[in-house]
């Protein structure tokens, strides 16, 4: 990524130009604001580190006139204390961040990363061009994890065995077996999910296998089972862990005769089904318990795929939110919102426990909630640091910004003190930034060890 780092006072400019190069940076450096607009003026550069003070020309000039150059860069000011309102004044024009003389250098690398953070999580986004006009993949993402998530699921849909897809909550398994169908010799057969846990025992016979008029009280008429439903296509298992011994031991015996009788008959109705199953659970721990059984578990599981949480998949979060917004905004008939600073910075460091159905669930929210064109901190769910009481986007430009940012800011360190129980040293070596400018930053809030 490349980097213009203006200052004049060498002192400064020689440790923040080698720990940016050491950072990965490729830096090109000037020492006043003429040099600057003829760097800027020859090449494209990401990222624009500037002192407000430079000899022959202001700081706000030279962001002014760099703007109109490069209008996409971001830029970082140095400023002194003195100069924090000239600071304020680029903020609300576009500046993404400024930071007070003295600082730690470390501090400046953490700044200058979390923009960096941004930007490849915009350009992420905007990744595709042509390739969008294609038609994509169900599954979407372009990380290692996705890739061989997809590896699997085609192989599997080639053969015609019993398939068990295991994962977390929200990881889209139901979804895999769906594209599992589709790309099969079944596509044209019904695909029938049956959510296993929504089923009293009582009723699992009547539900997977029907039942004919007058075989129990309040069985009006004869009603068709799911596997008959199902019959020359696929039949889609959800939360099967979650089946009692009873049910496991009939299902077992349709599996291996291929045939059942429905409730109340005595006729025998023979399916052609392939079975798909889905889990949060490790079923090899619960066979091991007891809690499901070997002779089930060695018919569903031919082939076991494994669907990665998106914690393990970050670089598809910024392909997912482009395309959930897009698909939200159509729906409600109105434009693709942008994200602002601060809400990309809480996409993009959120662990998302519930994945992508919680990123779904939380861009659905934050689409909704946003008046405007932009979508801000505060338009997201508290549990990425947004949705407080007051936290109201205005108008007014800068503000709601700053606020959000400071908001995100202490939901991280918290995260980042909570990690190491508390103790303010390891919360400030992992973070990157000093023990002075951590206390600084939350003086209000928990005091700190002995």
């Amino acid at each position: 990524m490349k980097l213009l780092l203006i200052e004049d006072d060498r002192i400064v400019r020689i440790p923040v130009r080698d720990a940016l190069r050491a950072g990965g940076y490729s830096v090109t450096e000037c020492s006043d604001g003429g040099a600057a607009l003829r760097a800027v003026a020859s090449e494209a550069y990401d990222i624009v580190l500037t002192d407000i003070r430079l000899p022959g020309l202001d700081g706000l000039s030279l962001f002014r006139s760099i703007r109109q150059t490069q209008p996409d860069v971001a830029v970082l000011l140095m400023t002194a204390f003195a100069d924090a309102d000239v600071a304020v004044t680029v903020m609300r024009e576009g500046a993404r961040d400024y930071i007070v003389k003295p600082f730690e250098i470390e501090e400046l690398v953490l700044r200058i990363g979390r923009v960096r953070q941004e930007l490849e999580f915009r350009r992420q986004m905007e990744v595709g061009g042509a390739s969008d006009q294609q038609p994509r993949h169900p599954i979407r993402g372009i990380s290692a994890a996705v890739r061989r998530l997809l590896d699997s699921v085609e192989a599997a849909a080639v053969s015609d065995v019993s398939v068990v897809l295991t994962g977390e909550t929200g990881t889209g398994k139901d979804l895999c077996a769906r594209v599992i169908h589709e790309r099969s010799r079944r596509a044209s057969k019904p695909f029938v999910a049956v959510n296993c846990a929504a089923i009293p025992e009582s009723l699992f016979e009547a539900e997977l296998f029907g039942h004919e008029k007058g075989a129990f009280t309040g069985a009006d008429r004869r009603r068709t089972g799911r596997f008959e439903a199902a019959n020359g296509g696929t039949i889609f298992l959800d939360e099967v862990a979650e089946l009692s011994p009873a049910s496991q031991a009939k299902l077992l015996r349709v599996l291996e005769s291929g045939s059942f009788e429905p409730v109340g008959s005595s006729r025998a109705t023979r399916v052609d089904v392939r079975v798909i199953s889905a889990t949060n659970r490790d079923l090899q721990a619960e066979m091991e318990k007891g809690t499901f059984r070997k002779d089930l578990f060695f018919r569903l599981n031919v082939i076991d795929i494994t669907t990665p949480p998106l914690r393990d998949r970050r670089a598809d979060i910024p392909v997912l939110v482009r395309d959930f917004l897009a698909e939200i905004s159509a729906r409600q008939g109105r434009p693709v919102p942008a994200l602002d600073p601060a809400a990309v910075a809480a996409l993009a460091t959120h662990d998302f426990p519930g994945n992508v159905r919680e990123l779904l669930h939380a861009l659905e929210r934050a689409v909704a909630m946003s008046q405007g064109d932009v979508i801000r901190l505060c338009h997201l769910p508290p549990a990425l640091g947004g949705g407080r009481p007051g936290d109201e986007a205005t108008h007014e430009g800068i503000q709601p910004l700053a606020k959000a940012v400071e908001q995100f800011e202490q939901q991280y360190i918290r995260r980042a003190l909570a990690r190491v129980e508390g103790h303010r040293g390891r919360a400030a070596e992992l973070l990157g930034i000093s023990r002075k400018s951590l206390w600084e930053r939350t003086r209000v809030g928990t005091e700190p060890e002995e």
